[in-house]
């Protein structure tokens, strides 16, 4: 078999396809979850699996020593909402755990580590398209320690030799998603009020935009990083550079159900933390990575309704 791989959140949406596109290229997979969001029946078959929480010492000592070629660490908290409500459990969920897991790569010799960070670090971005320039100006529990998260692996590359990739994600979305967390998600929670057939709960003004990218390309880009040492130690943004209103996003999910136009939707307050527009640039993982977004957002709805009928 060939390179060993270890994949935190593995039982998650990100983490499960990308265990799971892992496996068919032949490597060998180990993945840690403690199932907080993700879901056993996405384990992928084939792959190794450890059951803990990343921000606790059980998992590591499950893994001992063992030392594995690249690292992927997907594992995360990922609700701008629930880091106000639980700030403390969002430090273990994301802050804490990268720490802990960045000691791991360092005393077990991998050199190796690829993670995903979130578009929500920059806060509320000035410049659109988005560079990966913007700086950082978190406005959430959630952003904070994403963004503690990136230094951390600076300071580990710089101290103890780990490459590491980050990318920024923006609004990720497609099959398999968790419908039962009305947290985290944008457009699987809009579908999960749909599939309910009960009003769509909106959190903000429907003018918002949002640039959303689907899992399958977010994927290609994780794993076009592996083997190239363009991507060592430099961040990128995901997303497909364009930006659709919430309206629009909720008027192709409704038409695509089936539902009337005159679908009941409530429009509540803003969440905390969630930044009027985000519109990203992809330009420097295009240069790095090659990385060209294959599922454009009103095709990418269309491919995730499908997938939620299978």
């Amino acid at each position: 078999m060939g390179k060993k791989l270890l994949v935190t959140g593995g039982a998650g949406f990100v983490g499960s396809v990308l265990s799971d596109r892992l496996l068919k290229l032949g490597y060998s997979v180990t993945i840690v979850d403690d199932l907080s969001n993700g879901q056993e029946s996405n384990l992928p078959r084939g792959a190794q699996f450890i059951r803990g929480d990343l921000a606790e010492a059980a998992p590591y000592e499950k893994l001992g020593q063992e030392k594995f070629d690249i690292i992927f660490h997907i594992a995360a908290q990922a609700s701008n909402a629930l880091s106000f409500r639980q700030p403390v459990r969002d430090l273990l969920s994301n802050q804490t755990s990268t720490l802990r897991l960045l000691e791991f790569a360092r005393s077990s010799g991998c050199k190796r580590l690829i993670f995903t960070s979130s578009m929500s670090a920059y806060g509320i971005p000035k410049q659109f398209p988005t560079p990966e320039e913007e700086p950082l100006v978190p406005v959430s529990p959630y952003a904070v320690h994403k963004a503690a998260s990136e230094e951390y692996l600076r300071i580990y590359g710089q101290e103890y030799g780990i490459d590491w990739t980050t990318f920024r994600l923006y609004t990720t979305y497609g099959s398999g998603q968790n419908l039962d967390n009305l947290d985290q998600g944008l457009l699987s929670i809009y579908l999960a009020y749909l599939v309910k057939k009960v009003p769509i709960v909106v959190k903000g003004d429907l003018s918002r935009k949002r640039d959303i990218v689907h899992v399958n390309d977010v994927v290609d880009a994780i794993v076009a990083s592996m083997d190239r040492p363009q991507s060592h130690r430099q961040t990128y943004n995901l997303c497909t550079g364009t930006s659709l209103s919430i309206r629009e996003i909720l008027d192709e999910l409704i038409r695509r159900m089936g539902e009337n136009r005159d679908y009941p939707v409530e429009v509540q307050g803003a969440t905390q933390g969630d930044p009027p527009v985000t519109y990203g640039s992809y330009e420097k993982a295009k240069r790095d990575l090659g990385f060209q977004p294959k599922i454009q957002p009103l095709d990418g709805i269309r491919l995730t309704i499908e997938g939620l009928r299978r």
